[in-house]
């Protein structure tokens, strides 16, 4: 996925005023923004990026669904 694809998502989000996804979308962005300054492609941040932050943040995601209790 694309820096681009995430922004017109986000985008979407707000012309729906779907809150939770568009500050979802937000946070993704802003650490996409972080790790490319800190790998010093901002101004072109390649894909492959993108899907690492991604991929992080569905692993985040999923331990605490595991680690949350069953009664929640």
């Amino acid at each position: 996925m694309t820096l681009e694809k995430l922004q017109s998502e986000m985008i979407q989000a707000m012309k729906n005023k779907n809150k939770t996804r568009k500050a979802v979308l937000s946070n993704i962005i802003d650490t996409v923004k972080k790790v490319a300054i800190d790998k010093n492609c901002r101004n072109n941040v390649p894909e492959t990026l993108v899907d690492e932050v991604l991929l992080k943040y569905k692993k985040m995601v999923q331990e605490m669904i595991d680690t949350c209790p069953a009664d929640r």
